[in-house]
């Protein structure tokens, strides 16, 4: 009899865990208008700024950051150990459309007492999030320098990405990549009330629909004007987001979670352990590794590691 309620319990979770999304906030799609076969422009109608804020160094497992059986990386030598990172978000400065942010930043509970985290207490731990060095806080931030925040873009919803977005009023859009929400995955079952919590109490969340297969990459003029491109990069989550910003002198090409490394960018090694399916990731990659062959841009920003310089090559 205790067989069977134990094998009815496990059932009952496994059913929950394979029909659980990420976060259960309500989400509105949002259509848009996929640029022909994937083109982009260097001649940007309008020049978008970008500013990169640095929140916190932190650390995690090299193991979780690249494929340690990647030939690369065993011809490296390199073995799982804690690797040091950083939390990282971006303002998009736009002339005519206003200032965006790629990412959240982090919020000002997490510089106080772990028992104030939005984080539940065994992924707190798994997660070393008492190892952060913060710097910045969002709400802070967008205080002292009078930013009226027109929408977030989010690389995606992995926590490291949404510890300010709670800090973040409740008008601005945030903005997800296709089937990052409505993907069903067992560990949300895990994961889902603390993401719930990061993203606070009704978030105004949509999720870009390029109106296709989810797993195709996918590139969104988002402004119209070629200043700023949004591509569907998925493998490290199911709507990992990827961002290029042509300007003058210099463009930038903006990661995500799709590298988190700057050495797994360089020798084009995927993420490891972290990732949710590493062949989609890869693809993923070897596409943003095709478009910085064409495009050179100035910069290019890893997850979690310091902008790469073409010059470094």
């Amino acid at each position: 009899m205790l067989q069977r309620v134990f094998q009815i319990i496990c059932l009952l979770i496994f059913i929950l865990g394979i029909s659980c999304q990420v976060t259960s906030h309500q989400v509105k799609l949002y259509p848009v208008k996929e640029a022909s076969e994937l083109g982009i422009s260097l001649k940007p109608k309008n020049l978008v700024e970008i500013q990169v804020v640095k929140v916190a160094d932190w650390e995690a497992s090299l193991s979780g950051l690249l494929d340690l059986d990647d030939p690369k990386a065993k011809l490296a030598g390199l073995k799982d150990r804690m690797e040091p990172i950083s939390i990282y978000f971006y303002l998009i400065k736009h002339p005519n459309f206003g200032t965006f942010m790629i990412d959240s930043g982090i919020g000002e509970s997490f510089t106080k007492s772990p028992d104030g985290f939005l984080v539940n207490s065994v992924l707190a731990s798994q997660m070393h999030l008492d190892q952060l060095k913060i710097y910045e806080t969002t709400k802070s931030y967008l205080s002292k320098n009078k930013i009226n925040l027109k929408g977030v873009f989010f690389t995606h919803l992995h926590f490291d990405h949404v510890l300010g977005a709670h800090e973040i009023d409740r008008s601005v859009p945030f903005y997800v990549g296709p089937g990052e929400v409505t993907s069903k995955q067992f560990i949300n079952l895990f994961v889902q009330g603390s993401t719930d919590r990061l993203l606070g109490e009704n978030p105004n969340l949509f999720q870009l629909d390029f109106g296709k297969d989810k797993t195709q990459i996918s590139v969104l003029d988002f402004f119209g004007d070629q200043s700023f491109y949004v591509f569907s990069v998925p493998g490290h989550t199911p709507g990992s987001l990827a961002f290029f910003i042509p300007g003058k002198p210099n463009s930038h090409l903006i990661l995500g979670d799709s590298s988190h490394t700057r050495w797994g960018w360089l020798e084009g090694v995927t993420p490891g352990s972290f990732t949710t399916d590493r062949n989609l990731n890869r693809e993923s990659l070897n596409f943003l590794k095709k478009l910085e062959e064409l495009n050179k841009p100035r910069f290019v920003y890893p997850g979690h590691q310091e902008r790469i310089s073409n010059l470094e090559k």
